[in-house]
């Protein structure tokens, strides 16, 4: 069985130090909407970051609970019907 490497393939990076594999570790903001890829040896741990890019927009991926839009009003509240909520806010007034 043979481990054949097509030839499309992406060159690996190698550490300037050691000459380990190198990988991608994380990115890290480098400001003004700007990010850097960090990357890791693998044999020595040396880091190295990648020039700075700008960072792609990021579509959202669900709608938050606590994020609604104003425009739609009071979330429902079902255990407070109007008329309790009635006899609550005539309550709140008598006592002052």
């Amino acid at each position: 069985m043979s481990t054949d490497v097509p030839g499309e393939t992406k060159p690996r990076r190698r550490c300037a130090k050691c000459g380990g594999d190198v990988r991608f570790s994380h990115r890290e903001y480098a400001g003004k909407g700007m990010s850097a890829a960090v990357l890791r040896c693998a044999g020595c741990g040396d880091v190295i970051r990648d020039t700075a890019r700008e960072s792609a927009p990021v579509p959202q991926r669900h709608t938050s609970k606590r994020h609604r839009d104003l425009d739609a009003g009071p979330p429902a509240n079902p255990v407070i019907d109007p008329e309790i909520a009635a006899r609550l806010l005539e309550s709140t007034r008598d006592s002052g």
